[in-house]
């Protein structure tokens, strides 16, 4: 898979594509692609268009916090089998395309024979273009087609997705993601008190503009050399704290991915370590069960 940033490629000529923020590659961005390489057959390829960062977080002026940073979403694309992801850089310069300007770029820098989005897209200035309006910029440029929401129990959205995993529901969120949410970063040096009180434990630094879900203890998976082992999760604020049941080795420095399955508890204070100790126990005891 070609990755291109602001960088015209034959590539992406007559290829078939989707435009949009794709954060956290859901159910609903799964049947995009699914469309995509169904329109492609086996002559054209595929391909995502999105922004870096995206746009909401400039506009908005808030905190950059994915549901899958860049190396996840391209990871998750490759599998899928997109041949190419093109990120535009968005700025608050770019922000001001008007929609036919944003129209003219995308036939000029990408040339698709044709583009496919959801029916809630809106590009240009002041997200003054709708999907409908796309199709009739791009006429004699490329063809639109324009792809109904994936529902269950509502529109499936990130939005709705980071809502969930900030309230501590998992197993909703990972329903609608279409897997567990996961969490990918390199193992670093703990306090080693995991250890002491006989649950070691690996110390786990993530990306900075990674979501967290909620502060709690939670069941997970950690896949370790083709095996899967049953783990629970510590966390809190940015700190990611992994105890993997039956594993014996050294970690440090390796990368590691964690699968998120459900929430626990809450967090509490203990007034000693042999407090301490016991509820480690029952979580461990709860992530068996």
């Amino acid at each position: 898979m070609k990755i291109l940033l602001d960088k015209r490629d034959l590539i992406t000529k007559d290829s078939v594509c989707a435009i949009g923020s794709f954060d956290g590659i859901h159910r609903g961005h799964q049947e995009i692609v699914r469309r995509l390489r169904k329109n492609a057959g086996t002559d054209n390829r595929v391909g995502i268009v999105t922004f870096l960062p995206l746009p909401f977080f400039v506009l908005t002026s808030s905190p950059i916090i994915y549901l899958t940073v860049k190396t996840e979403k391209e990871w998750l694309f490759k599998t899928l089998g997109i041949d190419y992801i093109y990120y535009f850089m968005f700025t608050k310069r770019f922000a001001q395309y008007s929609a036919a300007d944003f129209v003219d770029l995308i036939a000029r820098q990408i040339n698709p024979s044709t583009v496919v989005v959801g029916d809630n897209f809106h590009f240009g200035h002041g997200r003054g273009g709708s999907a409908t309006l796309l199709r009739q910029f791009a006429k004699d440029k490329f063809a639109v087609e324009i792809m109904s929401r994936v529902k269950d129990e509502g529109t499936i959205s990130s939005t709705r997705i980071r809502e969930l995993l900030l309230l501590g529901h998992i197993k909703a969120a990972n329903r609608l993601l279409g897997r567990p949410y996961t969490l990918t970063g390199r193992v670093v040096r703990g306090k080693g008190k995991g250890t002491k009180l006989g649950f070691p434990t690996i110390n786990i630094r993530l990306p900075k503009e990674k979501l967290l879900p909620l502060d709690g203890v939670y069941k997970a998976q950690v896949t370790l050399k083709h095996r899967d082992y049953l783990s629970a999760m510590f966390c809190r604020n940015d700190l990611v704290e992994v105890h993997i049941i039956g594993f014996l080795g050294d970690l440090y420095r390796k990368k590691v991915s964690v699968q998120i399955c459900r929430r626990i508890r809450g967090i509490e204070r203990f007034p000693d370590d042999e407090s301490l100790r016991d509820a480690i126990a029952k979580d461990v005891k709860a992530v068996r069960e």
